[in-house]
């Protein structure tokens, strides 16, 4: 091999190395860029007063009804270290995989999204006109960012 092809060859490789990571890094750039925070209102009213009457039902027993916690953590305020940040697919995931602690993913997937929407909007995060899908491309749109300042 010719000192001049190495050269070339090296060339490329370190030109992928390097590359590589910038690309990726752009394309969750520009995803992220494409996602609708949720503090411009994304559920309705009527999601989060159903959402309270299911985690009146299925989750204040270890949430505690005003949502600040006993047996489990508190809802209220949110940890910003926990979703923030996050595809609102997340928390919902988690969800519905892992509550309620005694009979985990027990609940419609209707039931899990009204009872999120209801903590968010016990966080301060405002109702908007429309419902939310309960469909993970949905939720996969919305950015849990900062609630509005009140």
């Amino acid at each position: 091999m010719s000192m001049r092809h190495r050269s070339s060859l090296r060339a490329s490789v370190l030109t992928i190395v390097l590359g590589v990571p910038l690309v990726l890094a752009s394309i969750a750039f520009s995803e992220e860029e494409e996602m609708v925070p949720v503090s411009i209102g994304v559920f309705s009213e009527e999601q989060a007063e159903l959402g309270a009457e299911a985690f009146a039902q299925h989750c204040a027993r270890c949430h505690g009804a005003s949502l600040g916690g006993g047996m489990g953590p508190r809802l209220v305020p949110l940890d910003p270290g926990v979703y923030r940040g996050e595809p609102l697919a997340k928390p919902f995931a988690f969800m519905r995989t892992q509550m309620p602690l005694d009979a985990p993913g027990s609940l419609e997937d209707e039931t899990y999204l009204q009872i999120l929407t209801f903590i968010l909007r016990e966080n301060g995060y405002p109702t908007g006109d429309e419902p939310l899908s309960a469909e993970d491309d949905a939720l996969a749109q919305y950015l849990l960012d900062d609630p509005p300042a009140e």
